[in-house]
């Protein structure tokens, strides 16, 4: 078992710790005696209610799906409704007191999209985004439910490397821990390649 694995299991196991009906009335999401219900990047996902486990179809959550749904679902106070106010990783950073902010460790992802815009574009189509202006493929993209990140990229030229943005809206604070949103930019890039 790799440590992902090992992590992945802790958070399932400390899920079970949460009284779950609490956790039903302050974020409503669908629900049975077997399972909560959500969607993650435009998918539907469950939570298994008694190994905390989560799935998508027949196959089980990764590490960064695991956690990512695990902190919204335990962390937000409410279901998430965006302020519509955008803010920078480090920006989001500084309002946390941590240091700066480098998106370099996800420069070899973001290179295969280098020369191809449009099939980015019809990605981001296909996970449900709502295209913005602003960056040379730009989009609004589902993380969960009535709550987006804004997604901007840039190819590359004679003078820059390709890259890419990500702006959160100002409540993401009350509703993931800053660690996380690095889980589910590394899942939508993921889910932006396959």
């Amino acid at each position: 078992m790799s440590n992902y694995d090992k992590m992945s299991l802790d958070a399932s196991r400390l899920f079970l710790t949460y009284d779950q009906d609490a956790i039903l009335r302050r974020y409503p999401l669908p629900a049975d005696e077997q399972y909560i219900y959500v969607n993650f990047l435009n998918e539907p996902y469950r939570i298994d209610r008694t190994s905390g486990r989560i799935y998508t179809g027949d196959r089980p959550a990764n590490f960064g799906e695991t956690l990512s749904i695990l902190d919204m679902v335990c962390l937000s106070p409410c279901t998430p409704t965006p302020t519509g106010q955008w803010r920078t990783l480090q920006q989001l950073t500084n309002a946390a007191g941590a240091g700066p902010v480098s998106l370099d460790m996800f420069a070899r992802k973001i290179s295969c999209f280098s020369g191809h815009p449009e099939k980015l574009a019809a990605a981001c189509e296909a996970m449900g985004g709502v295209a913005r202006k602003g960056g040379e493929v730009s989009y609004l993209l589902p993380v969960f439910d009535n709550f987006p990140v804004w997604f901007q990229f840039w190819d590359a030229d004679d003078e820059f490397p390709v890259s890419v943005q990500f702006l959160w809206d100002s409540s993401t604070p009350h509703h993931l821990h800053y660690e996380t949103l690095w889980y589910i930019m590394g899942e939508i890039l993921e889910h932006l390649i396959a």
